[in-house]
């Protein structure tokens, strides 16, 4: 056995039966070994950067590992950003690089790069593999720590020449793990949970933000159940989106300064206590760490698996240091009679529910619009008709986010929309349909991008039809990089410089590639063309021509309080 079937033992050893790649002369051994495998299922991209995506995506909607692999040198160099966002947004996810030879470091070959210096910063663990009879325990470390505590990523560099190196025969035979994540579910502490309950039960207005650490612990019945039997409101970070059905009494909707409903902040602001779960507390979530106030803070609880996360920002009465779902169940135990809050929280519940009704009237005539160009909120309406309640949504962050954030209603808890929100970076959605699909095959698949993601991502067209995945990808085409153009219209005096783009024929391009292709310019076009698309089973892109940011303004805090002082 050499170190390229000890690597595939291994990745099998942890029941992984999907990688996402691309080949260069350095992984020859490695695909070889892999061709010989055929418990390994191998989604050849287009782009490095593509399959870190797809990994990433694959994670979030499987609840696995998600493993990605590629070249040394630029493709080593290409893989970073998926990486990145999976560490960044706590995504269990093994990166895989070939690498130059072992027997002639630092002697300038070809594509030699120090790679474990160039991951340790955007990862968890980042190793050379030196010697193949090492190979197996360096898996299995990897995706341990990928999975564990907060889970994330690492990476292993794997040299050309301990790829190909004999080393005798398995070490393990038996099954290691699944390779889910969270491996384990450490309670927070008895007497800290006793403190926070105490506290919660002595407070009038309590608030949860919960973010995405609700989603991978898996915890949103622990959190509905918890919310529900307190009466405690729920707001979610845009990463946390599904933490709670958004159709509960006790939902606020998405929080923050990018995605929520006019009327949610002011929740969080009016708080007397904020019970963070799972979230980092970062400025988008916090509107820049105004809500609430870091300055003249409530009273905090914090619970997270991260010790790092607890009180970084917030000084916190109450670290519960420990898995989301397992701590829920304790705290709502801990608990002497909960009836007495829930009544008490009759009132704040009927005016929330009241805010949110006010919130639906007032958006309703933009989602009803005939006017041209489409605006998003009709598009998002028109979505949330036509799509069920198990659809998974993969957007990129730029046009579709907002709008999706606050108003394309999810029915039930779980994740079914994904937005990269640790680095944000575009061209992730039609790459990470992929993912979602390989993840869950028995689920409609839907990616929303705008059409600055569409130049960083295009290859993948190529991907989508060589494998006849049955996914709708639908462009917000406002010609520009939109949220940057808006940035310039607020702040910088409508000069706009190096924002827009050559008018393209989108839908042509998507023929080229094998998908079915359209261009919808007509509202009354919209949910025809889309319905139609959804019903083929074919893999579909739709260019929506929608209205722009200067013009309609999204729902971000900030840029909403611009306009308004600017009236």
């Amino acid at each position: 056995m050499n170190g390229a079937q000890s690597l595939v033992h291994a990745l099998r050893a942890h029941a992984i039966d999907h990688i996402f790649g691309l080949p260069g002369d350095t992984g020859m051994a490695f695909y070889d070994a892999l061709y010989h495998e055929p418990a390994i299922t191998h989604i050849m991209t287009r782009d490095e950067r593509s399959a870190s995506f797809m990994a990433d995506v694959y994670a979030r909607v499987s609840g696995r590992i998600g493993v990605c692999e590629g070249p040394s040198g630029g493709g080593t160099t290409y893989i970073v950003p998926g990486v990145a966002e999976a560490q960044g947004s706590a995504i269990p996810l093994l990166c895989l690089t070939s690498d130059t030879p072992v027997g002639e470091e630092h002697r300038g070959v070809l594509t030699e790069l120090d790679q474990v210096s160039l991951f340790r910063p955007i990862t968890k663990w980042s190793e050379r593999v030196n010697r193949a009879s090492g190979m197996e325990d360096a898996v299995h470390r990897a995706v341990r720590l990928a999975t564990s505590d907060r889970p994330g990523a690492a990476h292993l560099s794997l040299p050309s020449d301990v790829l190909e190196e004999d080393h005798g025969t398995a070490v393990r035979d038996a099954v290691v793990s699944r390779g889910v994540a969270p491996q384990s579910r450490p309670r927070a502490d008895a007497r800290e949970v006793q403190r926070a309950a105490d506290l919660i039960a002595r407070v009038r207005r309590p608030v949860i933000v919960a973010g995405g650490g609700v989603l991978t612990s898996q915890a949103w019945d622990e959190l509905t159940t918890f919310a529900e039997s307190t009466g405690i409101p729920v707001g979610t970070s845009i990463n946390g989106k599904g933490s709670i059905a958004e159709t509960s009494e006790c939902s606020i909707g998405v929080v923050g300064g990018n995605g929520s409903p006019s009327y949610a902040n002011e929740w969080i602001r009016e708080a007397d206590l904020v019970f963070f779960i799972g979230t980092r507390t970062d400025s988008t979530t916090t509107a820049a760490w105004t809500l609430p106030s870091r300055a003249n803070p409530p009273v905090t609880i914090h619970l997270d698996m991260s010790s790092r996360e607890i009180g970084n920002t917030y000084p916190t009465s109450v670290v519960l240091h420990g898995d989301a779902r397992a701590t829920l169940v304790d705290l709502l135990a801990a608990f002497g009679r909960v009836q007495t809050m829930r009544e008490a929280a009759t009132a704040r519940l009927a005016r929330l529910e009241a805010d949110k009704h006010a919130y639906v009237d007032a958006t309703q005539e933009a989602a009803g619009s005939d006017s041209r160009p489409i605006k998003p909120q009709r598009l998002v309406a028109t979505l949330r008709r036509l799509l069920d309640d198990e659809t998974i949504i993969v957007a990129d962050p730029g046009t579709p986010t907002p709008y999706l954030a606050a108003q394309y209603q999810l029915r039930v808890a779980g994740r079914t929309t994904v937005i990269p929100r640790a680095h944000g970076g575009l061209g992730y959605a039609i790459p990470g349909v992929v993912g979602a699909h390989v993840a869950a095959p028995d689920k409609r698949t839907i990616g929303m991008l705008g059409d600055g993601s569409f130049g960083m991502s295009v290859g993948e067209l190529e991907t989508i039809s060589r494998l006849n995945l049955p996914i709708v990808l639908i462009q917000c085409g406002n010609g520009s990089y939109g949220w940057i153009k808006q940035l310039q219209h607020l702040y910088h005096d409508q000069r706009y410089y190096s924002v827009d783009f050559t008018n393209l024929d989108y839908a042509a391009i998507a023929r080229g590639f094998g998908l079915e292709g359209h261009h919808v310019t007509d509202p009354a076009d919209l949910e025809p063309v889309l319905a139609n698309a959804l019903a083929s089973g074919k893999p579909t892109f739709v260019n929506v021509v929608t209205e722009a940011q200067m013009t309609e303004t999204p729902p971000v805090s900030s840029w909403e309080a611009a306009v308004a002082s600017a009236m």
